[in-house]
């Protein structure tokens, strides 16, 4: 991903709880709770994450798989903007799994 050129959205987070699962493993698990197309690069240390998520739609990308996945309904368009990517980022957070982080951003 050319992070200067793609429109994305960045998520950051860091660990509140340092019972929690460091940052390796978290943005694991997140990614496991996301649309498989989308296109995403994670960067992680101990207490914290940040993840890149390239904007479908706005590239002109298609790659709409039609099926539902544990963190919302099928996704028929194959487009996301930054609004719809932050809500689906905001379920994720949600998972009891990830009680011992804040994101940030």
């Amino acid at each position: 991903m050319n992070d200067r050129h793609e429109p994305q959205v960045v998520i950051t987070a860091v660990r509140h709880d340092p019972g929690a699962a460091p940052g390796q493993t978290t943005v694991i698990r997140v990614l496991s709770l996301l649309p498989a197309h989308w296109v995403c690069v994670p960067v992680a240390d101990q207490d914290s994450f940040e993840l890149r998520v390239r904007l479908q739609g706005a590239t002109g990308a298609t790659g709409a798989t039609g099926v539902a996945d544990a963190t919302g309904p099928a996704d028929t368009t194959g487009t996301e903007d930054a609004e719809a990517v932050s809500a689906r980022v905001a379920r994720v957070f949600e998972d009891p799994a990830l009680r011992g982080w804040r994101r940030t951003g």
